[in-house]
């Protein structure tokens, strides 16, 4: 008699198939935001620190401004003030989480029992 063939796949696999690639697709989608949030917490830890370097260059030739001693009140270094001196491109002054402009100031103050200056970062909002 006739021979019955079986060509293709049934419903229940296309199904299963398109399934587990959706699975998979997520799991892709997921991870790479994560890393991608990783990276730009990195770099943005990346940025604060040029900004401290930044401010350790321009307290060399300013130190008569910085306190002295620890009972001194902390300097506080805008930002802006370094970007105008010339230590900082204000194209870097871009938060890399959000995309927006950083705004803030430095904290510099004194350890007496390290005999030397400590650097803070402080973010600010800026204003327009």
């Amino acid at each position: 008699m006739y021979k019955i063939t079986k060509n293709g796949f049934t419903l229940l696999e296309l199904l299963g198939v398109i399934l587990l690639l959706g699975i998979i697709a997520t799991m892709v989608i997921l991870l790479s935001n994560r890393m991608l949030g990783k990276s730009k917490e990195s770099l943005y830890q990346t940025q604060i620190e040029t900004i401290t370097d930044a401010a350790k260059k321009w307290t060399i030739p300013n130190n008569g401004v910085l306190p002295m001693n620890q009972n001194d009140e902390a300097y506080n270094l805008p930002l802006s003030k370094l970007s105008e001196d010339g230590y900082i491109d204000s194209d870097e002054l871009i938060d890399p989480r959000d995309n927006k402009k950083m705004c803030g100031y430095i904290e510099i103050k004194y350890n007496n029992s390290k005999n030397q200056y400590s650097y803070k970062f402080i973010k600010e909002a800026c204003k327009n």
